[in-house]
């Protein structure tokens, strides 16, 4: 929710309303952050939608990927598996948008960690970690959920013999 200052500035010419948030202080709606996705963030998932315009590129760090049992994985640092992923580049509103869907940070937490990008190079993002991981939550062994979550879809609609 903006605060009334928000709101009356809000209006102002871009460049204008920039200077006035230094100014006050304030976080700039058009301030960028990069963010690694490893679930259903990603392109072609359910809630990709949810990051607004993002900027994509793919990417990948290392850690483990967790299924959670509730359709969307869950990341942990620990762990030497390539985590499959992409790089999103979001405005402060598909930030915002972000940490709804993720339940920031009652469900999940965020911290900065070191992504490597497919094509070369590495950025720091943020990335969105489970703050209460279930002990018993499986491990995704391939580090890639697409190929995983695919993998039990096809498992499921055989087993129901679609």
């Amino acid at each position: 929710m903006p605060t009334p200052i928000e709101m009356e500035i809000r209006h102002l010419p871009p460049s204008v309303r920039r200077r006035c948030e230094k100014e006050l202080g304030l976080r700039s709606r058009d301030e960028e952050h990069k963010v690694f996705v490893y679930g259903t963030l990603i392109a072609g998932e359910r809630n990709a939608h949810w990051a607004g315009n993002a900027r994509r590129q793919k990417a990948w760090t290392t850690g483990t990927i967790h299924d959670t049992g509730w359709g969307y994985p869950a990341f942990v640092k620990r762990g030497r598996t390539r985590v499959a992923g992409e790089v999103l580049t979001v405005n402060e509103d598909g930030f915002k948008s972000m940490d709804r869907l993720e339940g920031y940070p009652r469900l999940y937490r965020r911290e900065q960690i070191r992504v490597h990008l497919v094509g070369g190079g590495s950025v720091l993002a943020w990335v969105y970690i489970m703050n209460a991981l279930r002990a018993d939550a499986p491990v995704i062994e391939g580090g890639d959920w697409v190929a995983y979550r695919k993998a039990k879809d096809a498992e499921r609609n055989a087993a129901e013999g679609r």
